[in-house]
């Protein structure tokens, strides 16, 4: 089953289980004990809000950003091996351009 991640203007799609892999990730790695889980909150039942930039303020923006940018790679290889790290590294490159567009989106949106 594929589930997009909507971020501003860009969609990542990946399997529900890949989005929520990266939720899961990403909870792991912010500061704030309640932006973790609002992470949490969107990986069960695999439904993600239909836009997922627009949900957080920027103070939780830059947290996300943060982990995404400095810990999903890693995580992507610690935790995958063959063929399925071989596919989700540039994918998740991929997600990681799209979060630090994110980081402005949330200024402009008001979120500041």
């Amino acid at each position: 089953m594929s589930c997009d991640l909507l971020i501003g203007e860009d969609s990542w799609n990946s399997s529900c289980g890949n989005v929520a892999w990266v939720l899961e990730v990403a909870s792991r790695h912010v500061e704030s004990p309640e932006v973790a889980k609002e992470l949490r909150a969107f990986t069960s039942g695999y439904v993600v809000v239909e836009d997922f930039g627009r949900s957080f303020g920027a103070e939780a923006c830059e947290q996300i950003v943060e982990a995404l940018r400095t810990k999903l790679l890693a995580a992507v290889r610690a935790e995958f091996d063959g063929v399925n790290r071989d596919y989700l590294v540039p994918h998740v490159e991929e997600l990681i351009a799209m979060a630090e567009r994110w980081r402005g989106f949330a200024v402009e949106a008001g979120q500041a």
